[in-house]
């Protein structure tokens, strides 16, 4: 029979927060509250923006800021970035999970799937063609792509909704002053 530890639970958070390099975000009590939650998810992606400009310093012919000239990346181009990363002696501090999250950003964007439903050629860490794109691969970028557009779609009718409600409340607001001079 086991029993109810309350504390193991804090302790894999902390452990996670420190392996995440977010250990100064937890409060002296060890908690984290959602402001720090939020900061922290800001400071992940800050830095996961800059660790893709330093790929695409490091390795301008496989990525690129150019919307035009982004062509998709090989499969398991993760081992291949790690193994580049840790055969330099100043990048062995990038984690594992920041790899991950720069190589989701970067091929989540709407001009990586752009890339795969054109059917480009998949290249290597040096830009080198290594095999082309799939037909499943360029169905499910479609599938994507839409999906992505449904949501800037909705994101966009909801923020003309908002926007229209708070002119609505304007207009009301002016009224009743008006009566109430």
């Amino acid at each position: 029979m086991s029993s109810y530890n309350p504390t193991a639970g804090l302790l894999t958070h902390i452990r996670i927060g420190y392996a995440l390099g977010v250990e100064d975000d937890l409060q002296s009590d060890g908690y984290s509250t959602m402001s720090n939650s939020i900061r922290q998810r800001q400071r992940r992606a800050e830095r996961t923006r800059d660790f893709l400009k330093e790929m695409t310093q490091r390795y301008p012919a496989c990525f690129t800021g150019n919307r035009d000239a982004i062509r998709p990346l090989e499969i398991g181009i993760e081992k291949a970035l790690r193994a580049a990363l840790d055969h330099d002696d100043g990048d062995q501090a990038a984690p594992n999970w920041l790899i991950r999250q720069a190589l989701a950003r970067y091929t989540r964007s709407p001009a990586y799937l752009n890339a795969i439903i054109a059917g480009h050629d998949r290249v290597n860490l040096q830009g080198e063609a290594v095999e082309a794109v799939t037909e499943s691969a360029i169905s499910r970028a479609r599938e994507q792509r839409a999906e992505q557009k449904q949501r800037t779609a909705e994101r966009k009718r909801q923020q003309a909704e908002e926007a229209e409600a708070r002119k609505r409340q304007e207009k009301l607001s002016q009224l009743a002053d008006r009566f109430n001079q």
